[in-house]
């Protein structure tokens, strides 16, 4: 299964785990889509979990999935370049008309990084038909407006989604990783209404379909 049908999929975060906690049963799930992850830091500005160590939690991810392949573009703090030098150093290492689709957090979004990552991706696919897609992540503001629904049940995936997020041990004391919390994140009115217990969500930015 590919998912919106794309072949080959960039998917730019902030931080280690923002991918992987806003779509990783999607990455999942569609195992004939190849997600390139581009991290761009080893944690937030102000988070005393940040560093390393939270970079080798992504990657026990995602050397557990053929269609996942993971890099660290940096691994200090997003601050530490401007939003042009963070351009220059991801078409340095990507060459972003070679993909369908960029996917990252929303601009609506409380989490300054997340808003830089979403400005950044924007700027990445200014030259050429690149799509973009947005994902909900826990800092996601109430008027972003997903259009988009992965269901999740398929395949058990997202308990096998829940599973694989136990390796971010640095963030066990999160609010938002606690289990209820999860399934909260994962819950949807109209998908519960139509079948889908469990889901990600997505919001389609910009998309050409040849």
């Amino acid at each position: 299964m590919k998912f919106l049908d794309c072949k080959k999929v960039l998917c730019l975060s902030a931080h280690p785990d923002d991918a992987e906690y806003g779509m990783l049963g999607t990455m999942i799930l569609n195992k004939d889509t190849n997600f390139d992850v581009a991290v761009m830091s080893s944690g937030g500005d102000f988070d005393d979990t940040s560093g390393d160590g939270r970079n080798g939690e992504c990657q026990k991810i995602w050397d557990e999935y053929l269609n996942i392949n993971g890099k660290f573009v940096n691994g200090s703090h997003i601050k530490d370049r401007t939003e042009d030098a963070w351009i220059n150093l991801v078409e340095s290492k990507y060459t972003i008309s070679d993909y369908d689709i960029i996917m990252t957090t929303p601009n609506i979004d409380s989490h300054f990084e997340h808003r830089i990552a979403n400005n950044i991706a924007w700027a990445l696919i200014r030259n050429c038909s690149t799509g973009l897609v947005t994902y909900k992540t826990p800092s996601t503001l109430e008027d972003w407006k997903p259009n988009v629904y992965m269901g999740l049940d398929k395949f058990f995936a997202g308990e096998e989604k829940f599973k694989m997020l136990q390796n971010f041990t640095s963030q066990k004391d999160k609010s938002y990783f606690m289990d209820k919390s999860l399934r909260a994140f994962h819950t949807n009115y109209n998908g519960l209404k139509f079948g889908f217990e469990l889901v990600e969500h997505f919001r389609i930015e910009r998309m050409f379909i040849r």
